[in-house]
């Protein structure tokens, strides 16, 4: 079977997934008894995906060792192993292979005309420096608290899963042991912003930065991430608040509800990070955060989701269908059509994919509780599935009392949310080209 680009990218993370699940596994990861392979592996898959979703307790599960087990395949996950396997044949001295290349562009660009050594560059130092200052930012909560050494590695370790969009948390109680911090909250929520926005966004802002004096236009991908996002948080900040405000949120100051609001709306989309209980939110917030959840973050990122550029595409086509255009237009600039096919295709396939997990995970878990499935549980399902569609990590609590067929089910789920519909779709593809017959073109009637 010849190794296309996007198999290399899903035997790559497989093969990240199954060597973490095995070092997890270790005695030496865990603080008590060794932890079993399901729950290892997904763990791994958790970590690897940058989901966020736990059946055991980070902190308090396992060891130090594997505490770095698993913030190290945060890392992994986050950049894309490929990054990772450029760099060291590069060390070795080797070629870049032109499939590695290819494999680059699919995970990272949007067209083929991506420059490897620029897009390696600008990923790494935009890693290293924002971790370093979500890491200085974090130490000051985290110090106050727990001391300066071990606040020093809480830091860390939260500063990479914060920027990864991973949402694994240290603390026993999660992160809603510093929901009073603002800023540990913002700190957090600057991480997950900048992780979501996208490497080739980051990039060109920073290019145009650098070259302030020349102002080329931006891209229409960038504007498309930058401005979706923007309106996404501040749509979300505005919902909370004013769903929560006297729920969730009712012990907080007036400031504070809207750092909380602020806070949700960013984690929702792709961290997991749960300053509040999900629990404690009204059934209308949990239905607004599935929303954010299935959107996700941008394209090239850290974050999952069917990507705020696909959400844009399709509601810009919608608007366009409703005022009778026959092109989609964004910004000035015609969207192509490749493109509003791949964005349609992905929500599809995506709320397909949703919807099996969930209707499978209900059957699954009433083989063996009948007694706790009913229509007053079924959100509480949908809810996991699309967290671990989204790499989200959110949950409402259930995720650690699922069998090993339902911890299976959201294992497969958080992997096709993390390696990509694109990705997965170009596997059972058939080559391009194989069906060169064009047939007469007819209309089927239509709602």
């Amino acid at each position: 079977m010849k190794m296309t680009p996007a198999r290399r990218i899903v035997a790559w993370f497989l093969a990240a997934i199954v060597s973490g699940a095995i070092l997890l596994a270790l005695p030496i990861s865990s603080r008590g008894d060794s932890i079993s392979l399901v729950d290892s592996l997904f763990t791994a898959s958790s970590a690897v995906c940058v989901t966020g979703l736990t059946v055991l307790n980070t902190g308090t599960d396992f060891s130090l060792f594997g505490q770095i087990v698993i913030m190290i395949l945060i890392q992994l996950g986050g950049l894309g192993l490929m990054v990772f396997s450029t760099l060291f044949f590069k060390a070795m001295g080797s070629r870049l292979s032109l499939g590695s290349r290819m494999t680059l562009s699919e995970t990272f660009a949007a067209d083929g005309g991506i420059q490897i050594r620029t897009i390696l560059k600008a990923t790494f130092l935009l890693t290293s420096i924002v971790e370093a200052i979500g890491a200085v930012i974090l130490f000051i909560p985290f110090s106050a608290k727990l001391g300066p050494l071990k606040g020093a590695y809480f830091a860390i370790f939260h500063s990479v899963s914060a920027f990864c969009n991973a949402g694994f948390s240290l603390p026993e109680g999660g992160f809603s042991e510093y929901q009073n911090s603002v800023t540990a909250l913002l700190g957090v929520a600057m991480l997950v912003i900048i992780g979501g926005i996208g490497f080739s966004v980051a990039s060109e802002l920073g290019t145009r930065f650098k070259n302030s004096a020349q102002r080329t236009p931006l891209t229409l991908q960038t504007k498309i991430a930058l401005n979706t996002t923007i309106i996404l948080l501040i749509a979300g900040t505005a919902a909370y608040f004013l769903l929560e405000r006297n729920n969730a949120f009712s012990a907080y100051s007036t400031p504070m509800k809207i750092v909380q609001s602020f806070f949700q709306s960013v984690t929702s989309r792709t961290a997991g990070f749960d300053a509040v209980n999900q629990t404690g939110f009204s059934n209308v917030s949990l239905l607004v955060t599935i929303f954010l959840m299935i959107i996700g973050a941008s394209p090239g990122s850290t974050g999952g989701g069917i990507k705020t550029t696909s959400f844009a595409i399709i509601l810009a086509a919608i608007i366009s269908r409703v005022r009778g255009g026959s092109g989609v237009n964004i910004y000035k600039r015609t969207v192509g059509q490749d493109s509003v096919v791949k964005a349609v295709s992905i929500f599809v396939l995506a709320a397909m994919i949703i919807f099996a997990a969930t209707l499978a995970l209900m059957i699954v878990e009433s083989h063996f509780l009948p007694h706790t499935i009913g229509k007053d549980t079924a959100l509480d399902y949908f809810f996991e599935v699309v967290s671990a569609f989204g790499t989200v990590g959110l949950s409402l609590g259930i995720t650690p009392s699922f069998h090993i067929p339902g911890k299976l089910i959201l294992i497969f789920v958080m992997f096709t949310g993390r390696v990509g519909l694109l990705t997965i779709a170009y596997i059972i593809a058939r080559p391009e080209g194989t069906d060169k017959i064009i047939y007469s073109e007819e209309n089927v009637m239509i709602g």
